[in-house]
């Protein structure tokens, strides 16, 4: 009987060691739910509540709908921060610094819709990005003071991007070079409306260059102040060819 017992000790004691263990493999593998994790004081990533910025852009909508308001151009001048993430979006583009033509005027970003990148919108203002959707601003010479860019009229400069299509400059017996010259000559790049964070580390904006009906691209860029400098974010947020 003592031996029996002597024996039985150790088997218990195994039992138990793989019952905790047991245990606590079952603890590791069951994740905590959101209210599990308030209480733990732990904030779950956005992106799990809104993975796809779903929410961000019924948000941003919301707001539009609330402002009644029509794209309009304001009068107000654009700030440092504006200034130098234009300056740097056309400088990066054109980092050839060839002749460009440069609308006058900005467009509305086109923040709430699906074709806008999620990872960059997250972390942006909702009002930022609502406001950006339906102004825009003039911009002028103490912006790009560059000799090689010719701020322009879109309206009247897409006239002469149709005139030199190069499929027309071909069809009238250009060569292909020659067209593409040309109609890259005449083509208008654009710039959209710029939206921020709320701390303005970080800038949303789209750009585009029509230089024919199947000529041009475009994009939308995330960039980030760093040390007081804005540079190109390495998010990938869209962008287009033609």
């Amino acid at each position: 009987m003592r031996r029996r017992a002597i024996i039985g000790i150790p088997a218990a004691v195994a039992l138990l060691v793989i019952g905790a263990l047991v245990l606590v493999q079952r603890s590791r593998l069951v994740p905590l739910s959101h209210t599990e994790l308030a209480l733990k004081h732990i904030n779950p990533p956005a992106s799990w509540a809104d993975p796809d910025c779903a929410r961000l852009r019924r948000d941003v909508k919301t707001a539009l709908g609330k402002s009644g308001q029509e794209s309009a151009i304001t009068g107000a001048h654009l700030s440092a921060d504006e200034t130098v993430v234009y300056g740097t979006v056309l400088h990066q583009w054109n980092s050839d610094s060839r002749p460009l033509n440069v609308a006058n005027r900005t467009y509305p970003l086109n923040a709430a819709f699906p074709d806008s990148t999620c990872e960059c919108l997250r972390g942006l203002d909702v009002q930022y990005l609502a406001n950006a959707s339906y102004s825009s601003h003039y911009l002028t010479r103490d912006v790009f003071p560059e000799i090689n860019i010719r701020l322009v009229d879109a309206d009247k400069q897409l006239t002469a991007v149709r005139a030199n299509d190069p499929h027309s400059g071909m069809a009238a017996g250009k060569s292909v070079e020659m067209a593409v010259n040309d109609a890259f000559r005449s083509g208008l790049f654009s710039m959209s409306e710029i939206a921020f964070n709320r701390d303005h580390s970080e800038a949303l904006v789209s750009y585009a260059f029509v230089c024919g009906s199947l000529c041009g691209n475009g994009g939308t860029w995330l960039l980030e102040k760093v040390d007081g400098v804005w540079k190109k974010a390495e998010r990938v947020c869209g962008g287009w060819v033609s």
